[in-house]
């Protein structure tokens, strides 16, 4: 327990995503996306009220009980993520990174059959997996701005004794040299290298990578071709892996006793969770179908690895000086609770000619939980207390709409789509939209899909966070282009 209040006290401090850092991740595993299939994807993520599509199994599984034949699905998928950020300030120019990701957005079997001599016209079993979030990303900035990440340390480290600092970042920046006692006879206050209000410069590198993965058991039926139900068992893997490199430089020479310093955190988290899902699709007559899908929290087990590390030059006696610290590594487990989802969906077919759909997504992030169970120390379960209170005041409801349509022309399909998105953040009034387009060609045993989405979000960015000294602002614009090919063959 005692890396996970030291984890802790860094988390409280660290910077917008690094202060919000628990709550960054209740909202990053519970802001999942709709796709799986490129058909589900080329009409914005829409599918819920039409169903024979693998990726219903994530979203509305009664869509399954619409299959008329078994198939086997597959989905390679390539993603294109590119961070344009720029540190706020006077003179500071905006940076731009990409990064690439190929994955299978999805892949499945589905078992379909027709009862005889039964109301129940279709029956169907699927399983496979879907991804369900993708982390894969860049982001790196530079510029100058007022103040210094050691006097966030020196903040931290006031008070206490070298032996009493957290090591993760203020006993690391006292091991490092970056901070130090300038009185010998006084080891409870610190003093650094900069002046107060100094101009800085400084840069950062953010690598992060990983996704959620939706292992999927899912059955449903076909009612007398009114009614479909379906239930979907899913049982998302979490995989996420962060390494942060910020660094403050003095090329210009004008402080005469710092030179460079280079400041790593890392972070693993992986684990894996359970849910259910619940759908239902009512056909009002041949040309309108109605849908709805509910699903339960999603109840994870998330494991933690991280660490960090420090280096600090300097002149001391008019020779540049070397001081270095690591950080043990930091381990703990803890549990999370994501909001339940509630998801109405609608499609209007037009006979053999095409489709329009629409859907509309509400959950409230506010009934995202964290649970440190596996521990008796008051300061965790303090800290656990005033997590969850800190997502009732910053997180609110979030609705996400969906639409798309198809256009049917002998075996060739072609497709559109738009998705809105509001944001998590309760104090955050910004929509976030992306616009896709595909193509198909079915044929009697097999079929091909194909789509593009791009979508564009803005945030804020701080890297770390002090209540006196100034801290740095970064912007960012994420643009995100995912191609996917989805083959599926019946059988």
């Amino acid at each position: 327990m005692k890396y996970l209040f030291s984890f802790i006290m860094v988390l409280l401090v660290s910077g917008y995503e690094a202060q919000a850092q628990s709550i960054y991740d209740a909202v990053r595993y519970s802001n999942l996306e709709v796709g799986g299939t490129a058909r589900t994807v080329g009409i914005g993520g829409a599918i819920g009220a039409l169903g024979a599509d693998f990726s219903v199994l994530s979203t509305n599984p009664a869509g399954l009980a619409a299959y008329r034949r078994s198939e086997f699905v597959f989905t390679p998928t390539w993603e294109l993520t590119t961070v344009d950020a720029r540190l706020e300030g006077s003179g500071n120019q905006s940076r731009e990174r990409e990064r690439t990701n190929f994955n299978f957005n999805s892949i499945g079997l589905v078992f379909a059959a027709s009862p005889s001599n039964s109301d129940w016209k279709v029956s169907a079993f699927g399983i496979g997996f879907n991804r369900m979030a993708n982390f894969h990303q860049q982001v790196f900035f530079e510029g100058t701005s007022s103040g210094s990440i050691t006097g966030r340390w020196l903040e931290l480290a006031d008070g206490f004794t070298p032996d009493e600092l957290d090591e993760f970042e203020a006993g690391l920046a006292y091991d490092g040299e970056a901070i130090y006692n300038m009185d010998p006879n006084d080891n409870t206050t610190y003093v650094g290298d900069f002046e107060a209000g100094e101009m800085v410069e400084k840069s950062q590198l953010i690598r992060r990578k990983g996704s959620v993965n939706e292992l999927v058991f899912s059955f449903a039926g076909n009612y007398d071709e009114k009614i479909m139900i379906g239930a979907t068992l899913g049982v998302p893997f979490v995989n996420f892996d962060e390494t942060k490199i910020y660094m403050e430089t003095d090329k210009a020479g004008i402080n005469p006793v710092f030179n460079e310093l280079k400041f790593t955190e890392r972070l693993q988290t992986t684990g894996a969770g359970v849910n259910l899902k619940l759908g239902l699709i009512y056909r009002l007559s041949q040309m309108v179908r109605l849908g709805f899908a509910f699903h339960t929290p999603t109840g994870f087990t998330l494991d933690d690895s991280f660490s960090t590390s420090l280096d600090y030059n300097y002149v001391y006696n008019g020779a540049n000086t070397q001081g270095s610290a690591q950080s043990r590594d930091g381990k703990f487990k803890y549990k999370l609770r994501t909001p339940w989802r509630f998801i109405g969906s609608a499609g209007v077919l037009f006979d053999k000619q095409g489709f329009l759909t629409a859907e509309v997504e509400w959950l409230d992030y506010t009934n995202a939980k964290f649970n440190f169970n596996n521990t008796d120390n008051t300061d965790d379960i303090q800290y656990e207390q005033e997590l969850n209170d800190e997502i009732n005041s910053k997180l609110g409801s979030a609705l996400n709409i969906r639409l798309g349509g198809e256009f049917a022309y002998k075996i060739f399909r072609f497709r559109g789509g738009y998705t809105l998105s509001t944001s998590p953040f309760d104090d955050n009034s910004d929509l976030n939209g992306a616009i896709s387009v595909g193509a198909g060609i079915r044929e009697k045993s097999i079929y091909l899909d194909f789509a593009y989405r791009r979508m564009t979000s803005n945030d804020n960015y701080v890297p770390y966070v002090t209540s006196l000294a100034p801290q740095p602002s970064v912007t960012t614009e994420t643009t995100t282009g995912k191609i996917m090919l989805t083959v599926g063959f019946k059988f």
